[in-house]
């Protein structure tokens, strides 16, 4: 089935059309099998992806899934939309090594995008000064380096490796950034700088707050080790199009994108398919295929925005933004409760807990609720309807499936372009901004969940009637169309539609 899927595919995408978190590890390992070239597009190591096989856990949050594959001569690439954490990368080589995963062929783009010191202060800085406006950014300085572009202060990968022009770059970067700085908490910034992440303190000057020298010296140390793996990716994707077989890995999700997303909680990357394939030196349509991920049949989001569907509402909002801890504390306060509780904010603690729905880069608890049709159908507008469906053994137990097939909206007039939308009025398709979707009410159809394993479910036609009865209403609401049902993190665990 899956030769099927991929007859005459020479470039395959692989991107979440929900809010990120959905599965694209585990997939884009499963499809490096066919590819020669797997490719990273954009965002940072602000997102973990996670992939099993044989039991074996990876988490990678800058190098690309397929790089287990990497002993098979596939080629791993990170492109030239992605912003670059030299550090990052390198602990995550050696913790490749240390799992005896070689990276021979992992290419970097020389032009992606440098991630410094200074951007991963000014990231974490506006985010505490904040307050109750935070949009729950990682601290990972992915906004501000991708902010660096249009403003032209922002330095690339290739700048590591040319020690003769980088010190200056690096200097006016550096106090370009001070400059603004200096109009925040200077015992806050300097306790930032004292942080493990930013090598514990080095980089700080209580004059100048960034010891220029120490950055210096530091990154060109990463430029050694990196320089081998740095090339031109975007020429290199070009020539290889129609000649050899491309996955694209998307990262985090179509509702979070910068463009597009649920504005302003978004991240600071166009995650769509289009923004995907920019990224590693492509057009969206040199892509043959490409699949969209959502979770079957409930859906996560990470940090601050509107989600209508959220178990729990503003108690579940403030438990997991509010940094009061991971799985562990809420295995301590609340213990396990079942899938079925009529308490909706414990219901999302048992969701959460059933799919480990807690980031593999902050281990912070992600808010969790029914699948939203209207966000669905929203995505659908600017992307393909081919989708993949995935963690559905998490509702095994579920008695009870709700699926939100509308809004009423609640909320004081608010005008779009030349309509009105007031209140009582009720909105098929997601408008994706916060002033509307705070103020929406979701309205659910109610289903029987199949209360079984899926285990050794090889098939569709082996698949429970009352999931199959779910999907075909999914289906008939939306118009997707399922390629791919995963019942499992293993690769086996996985149905070709």
């Amino acid at each position: 089935m899956k030769k099927k899927l991929l007859n005459g595919v020479k470039t395959l995408a692989i991107t979440c059309r929900q809010f990120g978190d959905t599965g694209k590890g585990k997939f884009v390992d499963l499809f490096s099998e066919w590819a020669d070239i797997i490719a990273r597009g954009l965002g940072g190591d602000n997102c973990g992806h996670t992939s099993w096989y044989n039991g074996q856990e990876l988490v990678t949050h800058l190098i690309p899934s397929g790089i287990r594959d990497d002993k098979n001569g596939k080629i791993n690439l990170i492109g030239s939309g992605v912003v670059f954490n030299p550090k990052t990368a390198i602990d995550e080589l050696l913790e490749l090594a240390a799992k005896g995963i070689s990276y021979d062929h992992l290419l970097i783009a020389l032009n992606a995008k440098l991630i410094t010191p200074a951007d991963i202060v000014m990231d974490r800085i506006k985010e505490a000064a904040a307050g109750s406006g935070k949009i729950g950014s990682t601290g990972k300085g992915i906004g501000p380096t991708y902010a660096d572009v249009p403003d032209r202060q922002g330095l690339i990968v290739n700048d590591l490796i040319n020690s003769n022009f980088f010190f200056a770059k690096l200097k006016r970067h550096l106090e370009n950034k001070a400059r603004v700085l200096r109009n925040f908490d200077q015992e806050l910034i300097k306790q930032i700088l004292d942080h493990q992440s930013l090598s514990s303190g080095i980089y700080y000057n209580p004059q100048t707050i960034f010891d220029t020298e120490a950055i210096y010296e530091q990154y060109l140390i990463y430029g050694r080790e990196l320089q081998p793996m740095i090339t031109d990716t975007d020429d290199f994707m070009r020539q290889s199009l129609g000649k050899k077989n491309i996955l694209l890995e998307g990262a985090q999700g179509d509702l979070l994108s910068v463009k597009h997303g649920t504005y302003p909680f978004v991240t600071s990357s166009d995650c769509t398919v289009a923004g995907l394939s920019e990224g590693v030196g492509l057009q969206k349509s040199d892509i043959d295929l490409s699949l969209g991920i959502i979770k079957g049949f409930y859906m996560s989001r990470v940090g601050c925005g509107p989600f209508p569907s959220e178990l729990g509402r503003d108690e579940s909002d403030k438990w997991c933004n509010g940094g009061q801890g991971n799985r562990q504390r809420e295995l301590e306060l609340y213990g396990q409760p079942p899938l079925n509780d009529p308490n909706e904010f414990l219901q999302g603690i048992a969701l959460r807990q059933a799919g480990n729905e807690y980031g593999a880069t902050t281990g912070r608890p992600r808010r969790v609720g029914w699948l939203d049709l209207p966000l669905l159908r929203y995505v659908l507008r600017f992307n393909s309807p081919d989708i993949i469906l995935t963690k559905l053994d998490v509702l095994n137990d579920a008695e009870i499936i709700r699926i939100c097939y509308q809004y009423e909206y609640c909320g004081p007039d608010f005008w779009l372009g030349n309509k009105r939308i007031k209140k009582g009025d009720e909105i098929n398709e997601a408008i994706p901004y916060a002033e509307v979707l705070q103020h929406c009410r979701p309205l659910y159809s109610e289903f029987p969940g199949w209360q079984r394993s899926l285990a050794g479910c090889h098939s569709l036609e082996q698949l429970p009637p009352e999931l199959k009865m779910i999907l075909q209403f999914v289906v008939d609401q939306t118009g997707i169309n399922p390629r791919i049902i995963s019942i499992g993190a293993d690769r086996d665990e996985t149905i070709f539609v």
